[in-house]
């Protein structure tokens, strides 16, 4: 398992997209959200990849200080206020909101990068 996998797990961010976005409900489409993003991640420079990890690794607590309450036990209207304050916050958003279009991808295309050709554009 690699740093951004652990990070990501342990973030649980995949709770919020759950809640946020109806392409992410299933377990099916969060597994391969999951799994397309810490690909694509992985892929990264080792700088921009532990400073994702380490943003990741400090959701829960910065979900807590916007929110009062753990992603895991907050209501879906409360994950989306708590969504929208973070990614408002400059740097962290940014963060945020590439990983969450990262999971969309992979959830949507259910593809891996590794297994498209980029020699040839896109597919």
């Amino acid at each position: 398992m690699t740093t951004t996998a652990r990070a990501l797990g342990a973030s649980s961010l995949p709770v919020c997209w759950s809640s946020e976005f109806d392409a992410l409900r299933s377990s099916q489409a969060r597994a391969l959200a999951v799994e397309h993003t810490v690909a694509s991640v992985d892929r990264m420079p080792a700088a921009y990849r532990y400073g994702i990890a380490a943003a990741l690794r400090l959701f829960p607590v910065a979900f807590r200080v916007a929110t009062g309450h753990r992603p895991q036990t907050a209501t879906p209207q409360q994950i989306r206020h708590g969504m929208a304050r973070l990614r408002g916050l400059p740097g962290y958003g940014e963060v945020l909101r590439a990983t969450t279009a990262l999971a969309l991808y992979g959830a949507l295309d259910g593809a891996r990068p590794e297994d498209r050709n980029t020699a040839g554009g896109s597919r």
